[in-house]
């Protein structure tokens, strides 16, 4: 008596396809609409990836997407660098998007509980993805 054959010869390229597809889906949600190059009205030059945000020509930062309940019109992250190193007026960046996802609006907060209640802001600075042909 021999074990039942779970999958036959014919499914497995159906299987690999519909596993090969989650894959790549997969892969896609990882990146946030935030993460790019962006710059503002004052010259300014903001660089997003998944790991680091930098100011002009600052050091890059380590932080932490803390975002919680959003329908993705709004962003919150934790600088996790030292206090030292960091170039924003608070610890924590809540980014907001409007209708348009070329444009976002940052506001930084010294408290994680301000950033949550959205009070006692540090600064605030609007933001446009620079254009990746130049």
């Amino acid at each position: 008596m021999g074990l039942p054959r779970l999958v036959s010869g014919r499914r497995l390229p159906f299987l690999f396809a519909i596993f090969t597809l989650a894959a790549f889906t997969a892969a896609g949600d990882d990146e946030e609409a935030y993460f790019g190059e962006w710059s503002n009205d004052h010259g300014g030059i903001l660089r997003i990836t998944a790991e680091t945000i930098q100011l002009n020509d600052d050091l890059s930062m380590h932080y932490d997407d803390i975002t919680e309940d959003s329908d993705g019109s709004f962003y919150l992250l934790q600088i996790t660098t030292s206090d030292e190193a960091n170039s924003f007026d608070g610890k924590y960046i809540r980014i907001t998007f409007g209708s348009d996802v070329d444009r976002f609006t940052l506001i930084t907060y010294r408290t994680h509980a301000d950033a949550l209640n959205q009070r006692n802001e540090s600064s605030r600075s609007e933001w446009v993805a620079t254009d990746d042909d130049d």
